[in-house]
This record gives C-alpha cells, structure tokens and sequence, in this order.
C-alpha cells in the first residue's frame, strides 16, 4: 500500500524516513525516528507499535536485525507486514512478509533501505535504490527525490494521497521528540511533489528561524546574514523580509530597515501594524516610521 524509505545521511549522520501512499495520513503510522538512535517505516498491514518498539530496542543496543527478528518472532500477522530499520550506524535490517500485496519487496544498500508493496510496477524499490544513492544534499531531499523516482516508475497501485517525512539528528543526547524536519501531505492529487515544495519552504522557514533566535539572542550581524538568505530563496517571502527589516534596524541600519518596511506595508498594511507591536517585546534601536498605504 506504500512506498518508503529509510536512511543515515552517509556525512551527517541524519537519520530519517519517508513514505508515500494511496491511503489518507501516512505520517500518522508509519515512519519513525529518533535523535542518535534510528528510523523505522512499517507497512502493508501496518503495525504501528513496530516503530517505538524497535527504536527502543536500538537504544538498549539490539542490532537491527536482531531488533526486528524478535518482533517479527512474537508477530501472528508477520508474512502480512512489511517493515525496515536503520540505526546511528547505519547498520539496516528488512523484512517483506510473503503475504504482502504484489507487487511487494525491498532494497538493502549501505545505510538505507527501500521498500514497496501493492505498487503498480515490481522494482520500484530498487528503482527508488537507485535515486538514493545517486542522490545529493540534505537527507530530506535526498529521501524525497526517491520517493519521486518511485512514484514515477510505478508507485502505489491506487494512486497517491498522502506523503510524509521524518528526519531526526544525530545527537543522541537530544530529546526523542526533536526532529530536524517534520512534514506531512495528506489528501492531495500530488503528494509528492508537494512533500518536495515543501521540504524546500522548510529550509526557508529554518534560515528565517535561525535569524529571529539570533536577533532576540543580541547577535544582530548573524540575524542579517541568516535573513537575507531566506528573503534570497526560491521560496522567501514577506514574512521573512519583515524579519530581515527587523534585523538590520537592531543592527543600526535604519534606512534598509525603513525601505524594507514600506515596500511590504504597501504590499499588505498589517505588516506596518505587526512592526509598531514588535517594539515593546525586543531591543530594536529607533523605529521606523512609515508613509501610510493609500
């Protein structure tokens, strides 16, 4: 019923998976990660347990293999399942049960597996292989370009509805709830093109964060650099404009400051309204003052 992926970014240590299918919210069951520990997909008749169960077994040190067998062991529907593991190592474990809707099967390669069943096209996981690891970049894209790759070589025999994608970092000191990107598409006629806009407007969104903690954290010249970045992204928009004006004011540079400001009032006055608001919550030197929008 699924396409997905799991993976260990070979220079970062990223961990993350990414599924896509006909049925409504796969995010909701399917993928899992944690920080410095690993990432699970469980599919075809989908066991959501499979995913805790097996990170936690990761974190007491079970190879992947070993995690997954004693699962599958205790498991009644086993041969209907269809799950993979991948660990801080980047050490991978499989398993498509024979009952699995054709066609059905995965790929194992060095730190990544891919995985399909009920797909239109037998081998669409060894195609979705294939884009992985000639694959480039961040791990979101990365996953999503495979993904893709898949879908287009004969993805989900029903057709797509929803995509999702998890990716976790390395530390294994963070908290278990901390993810690095965390997106979703559900009931969409294109869900993975959309995961892919997406995973780009999120590296937009991350600048912009990294920006504003920087201006509120007194490091305006980083608050700049970071926010100029964003508003130079494919996908920067207004939001991050007013932030960059925000920065460059607290860094001294009122006149920028005030340029960017009128033009995105003129644009969409609650911008101005948005500014006034911002003074009494952050140390920003002087205020600017706009023309008001005809």
């Amino acid at each position: 019923m699924t396409l997905s992926m799991i993976a260990r970014h070979p220079e970062t240590g990223h961990l993350g998976a990414a599924a896509h299918t006909g049925y409504l919210a796969v995010g909701q069951q399917v993928p899992w990660v944690e920080p410095g520990v690993g990432a699970v997909v469980t599919q075809a008749i989908t066991e959501a347990s499979y995913g805790p169960r097996l990170l936690n077994l990761l974190r007491l040190g079970h190879h992947p293999e070993e995690a997954l067998s004693e699962l599958l062991a205790e498991d009644p529907l086993r041969e209907s399942r269809q799950v993979a593991v991948v660990d801080a190592a980047g050490r991978v474990a499989a398993h498509t049960g024979q009952n699995c809707i054709g066609a059905a099967g995965h790929a194992i390669g060095d730190g990544y597996a891919a995985l399909a069943n009920m797909a239109e096209t037998s081998g669409v996981w060894t195609v979705m292989a294939n884009e992985f690891e000639g694959a480039e970049g961040a791990l979101a894209k990365m996953l999503c370009s495979a993904l893709a790759e898949g879908h287009a070589a004969g993805g989900d025999l029903r057709g797509s509805s929803s995509a999702a994608i998890l990716i976790a970092d390395h530390d294994p000191a963070l908290p278990s709830w901390k993810r690095l990107v965390d997106l979703r598409v559900d009931d969409h006629d294109r869900p993975v093109a959309e995961l892919g806009r997406l995973i780009s407007l999120d590296s937009m969104y991350a600048l912009m964060g990294t920006g504003i903690n920087a201006i509120y954290g007194g490091r305006s010249a980083e608050a700049v650099t970071a926010l100029t970045e964003a508003v130079a992204h494919d996908l920067g928009d207004a939001q991050a404009r007013f932030w960059e004006a925000v920065a460059r004011q607290s860094l001294g540079d009122g006149e920028t400051a005030e340029l960017i400001m009128e033009a995105i009032a003129a644009e969409d006055p609650r911008w101005q309204m948005l500014w006034h608001r911002l003074q009494p919550s952050i140390q920003v030197p002087g205020t600017v003052q706009h023309r008001e929008t005809p």
